[in-house]
């Protein structure tokens, strides 16, 4: 009768063409806020008669939970936010300084955070064993390829390159560090090794024909200049799209296209400028050692 009373209890159903709706019977709204009216509620004793609530039971206001939710047996209530214009770990962190200086809870009660952030957690951690794996598989196919942990790690120093573009994307766009945009440096990687890679490969052909080292690494720059930035061209115009979108899907695609295009921009041009260098100062080096010792 009390919940019925001030909740409601559908008795019937109006169609309304296809709609339906429920008609519930309940207490005027008067009655609802006013604890005398509550207390005298009719309650039926086994004996048949009709005896107020009061007489039965104690009734008073005192504040508790409208709706009750459950998740593994524990009670929760649930607060539900956006976060708009900053990134969301840089939030959480501030929030949770901000709840332990001003709210103390309750022995048994304890916070956690759901949702976008929980997701973005689970995948970072995901990524954070994925990448340096994924580094190091490229590694073992570079020192297959090449037969040489010094040309695998040359190509590797790609990897800071891409990273520096990556992040100076991020900082002047004004945005941060996610999973799209951790996707994306794994996918920047991939470009700019395959770049180191054509540059390398090149360096040691010229080599192969009987080249000195300087010539070798200059005219080998000059001639895969065009095969690497085509390479990166093609890439970057066609992140374009999705560099620019504002619509549905734009706070997943544009992370990933910024760090995509900066880790490009600035991979390049130091695959054509650094690399080179890196390649002429580890050979010299090595063919000065072999020259002392073949020196008697």
């Amino acid at each position: 009768m009390v919940k019925n009373g001030i909740g409601g209890e559908p008795v019937t159903t109006l169609l309304d063409s296809v709609r339906r709706f429920d008609i519930a019977v309940r207490l005027d709204d008067a009655d609802k806020a006013s604890l005398p009216a509550i207390q005298r509620i009719p309650i039926r004793a086994p004996s048949g008669a009709l005896v107020q609530l009061s007489q039965v039971a104690e009734v008073s206001d005192a504040e508790g939970y409208s709706f009750i939710r459950r998740e593994q047996l524990q009670r929760y209530a649930v607060i539900q936010m956006d976060v708009r214009g900053r990134d969301i770990d840089g939030f959480v962190k501030d929030a949770n300084a901000a709840i332990a200086k001003q709210v103390k809870l309750p022995t048994g009660y304890y916070s956690e955070w759901g949702g976008a952030f929980e997701n973005q957690q689970r995948a970072l951690k995901r990524l954070s064993l994925i990448v340096p794996a994924t580094i190091f598989f490229i590694f073992v196919l570079l020192y297959t390829a090449f037969n040489s942990v010094k040309y695998a790690a040359l190509i590797l120093a790609n990897v800071p390159f891409a990273t520096i573009g990556g992040i100076v994307g991020l900082a002047i766009t004004g945005q941060y560090l996610s999973v799209p945009s951790a996707i994306g440096f794994i996918a920047v990687f991939g470009v700019a090794m395959l770049n180191g890679i054509v540059l390398v490969s090149f360096l040691n052909e010229q080599r192969e024909r009987g080249l000195p080292i300087r010539e070798a690494v200059i005219r080998g720059t000059a001639l895969r200049m065009r095969p690497v930035m085509m390479t990166a061209s093609v890439a970057i115009l066609g992140l374009v799209p999705m560099l620019l979108s504002s619509g549905v899907g734009a706070e997943t695609q544009r992370p990933l296209a910024t760090v995509v295009v900066g880790g490009l921009i600035t991979s390049t041009l130091l695959t054509l400028v650094l690399l080179p260098v890196l390649y002429d100062w580890i050979e010299e080096r090595a063919a000065r050692r072999l020259a002392k010792e073949n020196t008697p």
